[in-house]
């Protein structure tokens, strides 16, 4: 079995704009989306991809035979044979697939088949085009070293789900593979640009800006900001290779001997870059080191202009050295017994004590704050993301925390949080521990548990799980405090100015929200 092959370098074609529209049409037009695709494959997302197969005799997954067809070529890898193809396919749109080359024809003993030349993924309601991850023949898939990785696996979801969605100006996409971010971005911001350091990425990123018609998208091929001098933008994002890697096989994913190579890289371009009241996102991994942890790190990125950055990094998940250098070994292939100490003996030399992963956020103040005061000192937090974290949260715990900070420097807290209405949060979960005492079970301990904004767990006091159950959306805190206060639910030691930082701090966790931020 053989492919046809074309005089590309790479698969797809750039059409003309009305084929483009012909092409999302058909894929729109079938239902290929997200939620039909899982429920085709009995999955919960698309990452779970390569753990099923389309069952098409099972009548819970009845969809009509075009978008079975498209899943199977597009999604599974398979070959269709031609006559079947053609049930589904009239001439008109295979002509239209084989032409932007996303289609091929495969020969066989038995006849002619067609094969999906890309992978092509319906994320965050776009049409993705990236490359594919198994061979139509079974054989060995041995990806190029400039692959386009596919937008469905778990971290680049993860990057996407904590994207921030406000509206800006001009927004920058680093390291962008198949432009998915920039495309998602497009939605939200007046002008995009995606920029990647291959030629393959740039290709596909400029086929998935045509596909999905966003007008306001450039694609740049770029060595990270080498093609943006003299320009800034409002929002810089990226998802860069961060594995750590002494071959630097893989574009996407190597990073390096430790795996901060591009980051810091990215991090140190920030200054120049981003503007007065911008932001920079990043889904990356690094290093707490004797140097200090890595958030404190990324401060030190910065240079100069250190003070002029709010930094929260929000963790997902670490491993220690040894753990990774073992990883590192199995990953590069049959395990030799030298290669793991080489990786610790690394490690060591850098100072490495554990490899962090999760989400950073560092947005750059506009200036003086409100009144011209010159606003509190810079923010560093660290946070650990949660399964309801999302681009808001990053966005809200600023605004929070720089709202929190003012209202303290001017001993203003308490009063402020005396006047806010919150209610309990919706993601809250309350775990009650009861021992038994004198044969009676008593509540011992009270945990209060959330995964938004970020996940949190704190011990609270026995007498403040009752008071807080009072939040309601509808009463101030301050109402709250002398309702408790009269039925006698509280310490006596226990005055406003102690309730009003003790709700501070659960409208921060998560425990308890507001309708309206107390912030701009």
């Amino acid at each position: 079995m053989t492919a046809e092959q074309t005089n590309d370098e790479f698969p797809l074609k750039m059409g003309s704009p009305e084929e483009f529209e012909r092409l999302e049409s058909l894929f729109r037009s079938s239902g290929f989306d997200e939620q039909t695709v899982c429920r085709a494959l009995k999955i919960s997302d698309l990452s779970r991809l390569g753990e099923t197969k389309l069952d098409e005799s099972d009548p819970s997954t009845d969809l009509p035979g075009r978008v079975k067809l498209l899943i199977r070529l597009f999604l599974l890898m398979e070959a269709i044979g031609r006559e079947e193809a053609g049930q589904y396919l009239d001439e008109a749109s295979l002509d239209l697939l084989l032409g932007l080359d996303v289609l091929r024809v495969v020969r066989a003993d038995g006849g002619e088949a067609y094969f999906a030349t890309v992978l092509i993924s319906p994320v965050a309601g776009l049409l993705i085009a990236s490359d594919r991850y198994k061979n139509v023949d079974g054989s060995p898939f041995i990806p190029p070293a400039d692959v386009v990785f596919p937008p469905i696996f778990l971290g680049t979801l993860r990057f996407l789900k904590n994207l921030r969605l406000s509206p800006v100006r001009d927004a920058l996409d680093l390291c962008s593979g198949s432009g998915v971010a920039a495309l998602v971005l497009s939605r939200h911001a007046e002008r995009v640009v995606a920029s990647d350091i291959t030629a393959r990425a740039t290709h596909f990123a400029e086929f998935n800006r045509r596909l999905n018609r966003c007008l306001n998208v450039e694609v740049v091929r770029s060595d990270l900001y080498s093609a943006m001098k003299g320009r800034t933008f409002d929002y810089i994002v990226s998802h860069p290779p961060y594995m750590p890697s002494l071959s630097n096989t893989f574009i996407y994913r190597d990073g390096g001997a430790t795996g901060e190579e591009l980051v810091k890289a990215v991090v140190e371009g920030v200054p120049e870059f981003l503007r007065p009241g911008g932001t920079f996102y990043c889904v990356s991994a690094g290093w707490d080191t004797t140097e200090g942890p890595f958030e404190s790190r990324l401060r030190g990125w910065l240079s100069d202009h250190g003070s002029e950055f709010d930094i929260i990094f929000a963790l997902f998940r670490d491993i220690l050295p040894e753990k990774l250098a073992n990883d590192l070994a199995e990953r590069a292939g049959p395990l030799d017994p030298s290669e793991s100490p080489q990786w610790i003996a690394l490690f060591r030399k850098n100072g490495m004590r554990r490899l962090v992963y999760g989400a950073m956020t560092i947005h750059r103040r506009a200036g003086r704050e409100e009144g011209g005061e010159a606003g509190p000192p810079a923010l560093t937090q660290h946070l650990r993301l949660g399964a309801l974290t999302d681009g808001s949260c990053f966005e809200w715990m600023l605004g929070w925390q720089r709202w929190r900070a003012r209202k303290e420097a001017g001993g203003e807290l308490a009063s402020a949080i005396a006047g806010l209405r919150p209610r309990l949060g919706n993601s809250l979960q309350v775990k009650v521990t009861y021992t038994i005492q004198q044969g009676t079970l008593v509540a011992s301990e009270v945990i209060l548990e959330t995964e938004r904004p970020f996940q949190a767990a704190t011990r609270i006091d026995l007498w403040a799980m009752p008071v807080t159950s009072n939040f309601d959306g509808g009463k101030t805190v301050a109402e709250v405090f002398e309702n408790a206060r009269a039925a006698s639910m509280l310490p006596e030691d226990i005055d406003l100015n102690d309730f009003s930082h003790l709700v501070a701090n659960m409208i921060e966790r998560g425990y308890l929200e507001l309708d309206r931020a107390p912030f701009g």
